[in-house]
């Protein structure tokens, strides 16, 4: 059966966003936006999207969203990004996803409630972001602004590859450490075994006994959904199947991304990297010597080709 779960109402949004001017400078300013997310969670302050618009206070048609890493504590890159790109007359969003910053509800770290040993929660938050950003560009649109871009940093970069393909108004993306295959994420890449345990039910199992039935389940889903361009249900207890930026990687295709990932990212396997780039149309990529951890170190490089994708295919 065919399925979508990235449904909401936009008729609701049309008036429900509050926009705070926050910062005042000679050449720019920066507007504090807030709106209810259409996903009600049990955590009030997640239940509000917080974004920070750079505008420069000269005429501005084109955007960049910004996406923050997991666990994301300070909007330290994200700030600079932004001043970047409206020091060039783009204006940057600084979005926030759900359960970090100001989204993180009392009592825990930010993050941490994104990325749980309940698979299920961590469904619901992907699910969440992808909505959530769906309703940005419903603000953006509602004020004539259509020339959309993104780029994100890690699980900021994954959230971009599954919303580019559910919503081509995000045109042009640059997923930074970023790729597809959630199931090769979790067996090769992270480190918390209860994570895996969740995800894969491996207690008492041979844990590479199980990945292979996963992945040849997955692809054998994918295939399906690939064929007909239409996202099927999963097999039951494997929900995060759809959420997975390879299930809509045919969509919305080709890609206009450019990757950017690190060259011995521990994280990010390569397969999961070099199998979304294939099913994405083999859209341009720029390997650099960096661990998962490291990119920023190589930001002013990072920036520059993120600045000449962007105004070439923006």
């Amino acid at each position: 059966m065919s399925v979508d779960i990235f449904k909401y109402k936009i008729s609701e949004y049309n008036d429900g966003f509050i926009v705070d001017k926050i910062e005042d400078r000679s050449a720019y300013e920066v507007l504090k936006l807030i709106y209810k997310s259409p996903i009600v969670t049990r955590y009030e302050e997640n239940n509000n999207v917080i974004s920070y618009v750079y505008k420069p206070k000269t005429q501005c048609n084109k955007v960049i969203v910004l996406l923050h890493y997991m666990f994301e504590k300070v909007r330290l890159t994200q700030r600079i990004l932004a001043l970047y790109f409206v020091a060039h007359n783009y204006c940057a969003i600084e979005f926030t996803l759900p359960y970090h910053l100001e989204r993180t509800p009392r009592g825990h770290s930010s993050g941490d409630l994104f990325l749980t040993a309940d698979p299920h929660q961590n469904f619901e938050s992907y699910r969440q972001a992808v909505i959530d950003l769906r309703v940005l560009a419903d603000f953006l649109n509602f004020r004539n602004i259509n020339k959309i871009g993104i780029t994100g940093i890690s699980i900021g970069a994954l959230v971009l590859n599954t919303l580019m393909g559910v919503d081509a108004r995000f045109q042009v993306g640059v997923p930074i450490a970023g790729g597809g295959g959630l199931h090769y994420i979790v067996e090769k890449g992270l480190k918390k075994r209860y994570v895996k345990e969740a995800y894969f039910n491996v207690k008492n199992q041979n844990e590479k006994e199980v990945f292979e039935k996963i992945n040849k389940t997955f692809h054998k889903y994918l295939r399906e959904v690939w064929l007909s361009r239409e996202v099927k249900n999963p097999p039951d207890g494997l929900e995060w199947f759809l959420i997975d930026p390879l299930t809509y990687a045919k969509f919305n295709y080709p890609r206009n991304i450019l990757m950017i990932n690190g060259a011995v990212d521990f994280v990010i396997p390569k397969e999961a990297v070099l199998e979304f780039r294939e099913a994405v149309g083999n859209p341009p990529i720029e390997w650099i010597p960096s661990l998962h951890t490291t990119t920023g170190l190589l930001l002013p490089f990072v920036l520059g080709k993120m600045h000449e994708f962007f105004e070439k295919n923006l």
